[in-house]
């Protein structure tokens, strides 16, 4: 039997292209679907890396978040409690919040923000952040804790009160000059009327004098006779803008506890007492030869009808921590001595300081490494002898008054008042042959006689308390931890 060989090779070819049909077809396939699998192994992995990135924004964007509502508590108002200071930070932090982002690849892209408060200490509350990041249907989790650490802060000003303390006096008024006074050191006001800057007699200023905005040098500056060059030593010129008078916390706002009824503290004679902590104590008197101590740390608060330090008394008082001190009167007499030894800043607060009484000489002093802010809310009576931080460096004492009316006038050593004077309601008189060395802020200035203020720096541009406007820097806003789950 024979075969036809056309037809057996005509039905090998053809199974043979079939199966090579079949190979490639398969081929195809698996390419396809390898290609197909790939795809997806990449989006996932792009939508993978996409919800990291959509939870790390999240977590970012919680913790800017949280430093720029902290800058605002600083601007806002002080805070000298810790824990008053941390729950309101956490009542503005809390809770849950989405954050929705850029539609990916037709998935929406989110960030679902939690944060918790975690361990709080004396000076330090931390606070837990989760976000969940999602691309579609694929979630990562990251969580950080920071650690916000307290500064013990009694006053921070709206406006940085380091413009007003660049000059050597500054009033929001007017300053009036008759006699010999001098200012050594720039003068200004805000007011532009006539004779605003009003000079009689034989004053000098050697530094610039400078107006309100768009004010008339020749109106508003007034000399008895000649050019200015005859009283003026530096430029005259009109500010930009007016100069604003910061609001500083607490002043108007202390308020003085009932403690009649307390017992005093009184070391009279050859008295020696060391009182470790505060309290409450109807007086405090150290008279005659007698001497006090007291040593208040973190924590202690002592509040007192009347703190008064007379005869040949001395009184040393020792702050350190957020301590501070609250009395209705502060009064110095006689040959009375009162020193104070501060670290950071440490804050007093008196309806009235009085030292009419007290004899020549540096009967309040200020040592350490530290500044004292001394808020006087209704009275301040120098009398003609006492001295303030004398001979000391101005940056230490800045006394902030709510009162009216303040009188520097006689002698009594040079300068009687070294420090920073801020009296945004005050009218501030030097007469005689008083002196300050430091910068006198207020909103009228009188100065007769030869009394003479000397410009010394009070406070520096990068004053983390009353320089430029406060942000939160590394040391006081802390990543503790920093995780995925």
């Amino acid at each position: 039997m024979r075969f036809n060989d056309a037809a057996s090779t005509r039905g090998s070819a053809l199974l043979i292209s079939v199966l090579m049909v079949m190979v490639v077809f398969t081929l195809g396939v698996g390419i396809i679907a390898v290609s197909a699998s790939n795809y997806m192994i990449d989006q996932a992995e792009h939508d993978y890396q996409a919800a990291f990135y959509a939870a790390e924004s999240g977590l970012r964007h919680q913790m800017e978040f949280m430093k720029a509502e902290i800058d605002r508590l600083y601007l806002e108002g002080s805070y000298t409690n810790p824990a008053a200071f941390f729950n309101t930070v956490w009542g503005r932090i809390k809770g849950t919040k989405t954050l929705e982002f850029d539609v990916l690849d037709g998935k929406p892209v989110t960030a679902v923000v939690t944060t918790n408060k975690g361990t709080m200490g004396n000076d330090f509350c931390e606070y837990k952040i989760q976000s969940i990041g999602s691309v579609g249907n694929i979630k990562r989790t990251l969580a950080s804790t920071v650690r916000v650490n307290y500064a013990h802060e009694t006053a921070v000003a709206t406006v940085p009160l380091y413009t007003l303390f660049s000059y050597a006096v500054f009033a929001d008024d007017q300053v009036q000059l008759k006699g010999s006074p001098q200012i050594y050191g720039n003068a200004g006001i805000n007011a532009t009327f006539s004779k605003a800057f009003y000079l009689e007699g034989s004053p000098a200023v050697y530094g610039d004098v400078v107006i309100g905005p768009n004010g008339d040098i020749d109106q508003v500056i007034h000399i008895p006779w000649g050019s200015m060059d005859n009283f003026i030593k530096g430029e005259t010129r009109a500010n930009s803008s007016v100069v604003k008078f910061p609001n500083i916390e607490p002043m108007g706002k202390v308020n003085f506890p009932d403690v009649r009824s307390k017992p005093s503290l009184v070391a009279d004679g050859v008295d020696v007492i060391n009182q470790n902590g505060g309290g409450q104590f109807s007086k405090i008197v150290v008279t005659a030869s007698g001497r006090l101590t007291l040593n208040l740390g973190n924590g202690d608060r002592v509040y007192t009808d009347e703190i008064k330090v007379d005869g040949a008394g001395k009184a040393s008082v020792h702050m350190s921590g957020d301590a501070e001190i609250y009395a209705r009167k502060l009064t110095l007499g006689g040959s009375g001595k009162l020193s104070f030894h501060v670290e950071g800043n440490k804050s007093i607060y008196v309806e009235t300081l009085d030292l009419s009484g007290a004899s020549a000489g540096d009967i309040i002093s200020i040592e350490g490494a530290g500044r004292l802010l001394l808020f006087v809310e209704k009275d301040l009576d120098r009398g003609g002898s006492a001295n303030i931080n004398l001979n000391g460096d101005p940056s230490k004492l800045i006394v902030f008054f709510n009162g009216s009316s303040i009188d520097f006038s006689g002698g009594g050593g040079d300068p009687c008042f070294t420090g920073g004077l801020y009296a945004p309601h005050a009218t501030v008189n030097l007469s005689g042959s008083a002196t300050v060395k430091g910068s006198v802020v207020a909103s009228n200035i009188n100065m007769s006689g030869s009394a003479s203020v000397r410009f010394g720096k009070v406070i520096d541009e990068d004053d983390p308390l009353f320089g430029g406007q406060k942000k939160v820097g590394p040391e006081s806003f802390v990543i503790v931890s920093y995780e995925e789950y």
